[in-house]
This record gives C-alpha cells, sequence and structure tokens, in this order.
C-alpha cells in the first residue's frame, strides 16, 4: 500500500478505522494501469462492488453499536 493523502490517519488515532483498498483489473479493457498513470482507465463495472463493501460494513456497525 502506497502513501495516503488524506488525514486518514489522525482519525485512526481516536477511533477504530479500517482501510479497505478496493483492486480493479480488466485486461481486456486495458483497465489494469496504475492510478496516477496518463493511461489509467476505470473500469465502471467494479463501482457496485465498491459501494456494496462500503454498505455492508456501515449496516455492520450500525447493527452493532448503540448510536
Amino acid at each position: 500500500m502506497g502513501m495516503r493523502s488524506e488525514d486518514f490517519s489522525f482519525y485512526s488515532e481516536t477511533m477504530a478505522t479500517a482501510f479497505f483498498d478496493i483492486g480493479m483489473k480488466n485486461e481486456t479493457l486495458k483497465s489494469d494501469r496504475m492510478l496516477r498513470s496518463q493511461y489509467f482507465f476505470l473500469d465502471e463495472e467494479v463501482l457496485p462492488i465498491g459501494a456494496a463493501l462500503h454498505a455492508a460494513v456501515a449496516i455492520f456497525y450500525l447493527d452493532n453499536h448503540l448510536l
């Protein structure tokens, strides 16, 4: 995992956190390029997978913690 530019590490100092790195690779569509490459292509078919993961984590958290 590379360096991150957001303040995620500061949040993790005060509460439990998790960082998900969702990969994508579709050699047919050439979506296997690095993020900052001029040839980077986002295969939008993976977006529902990432959205479902985040929704599942939120539901799990809400089911197991009193607000």
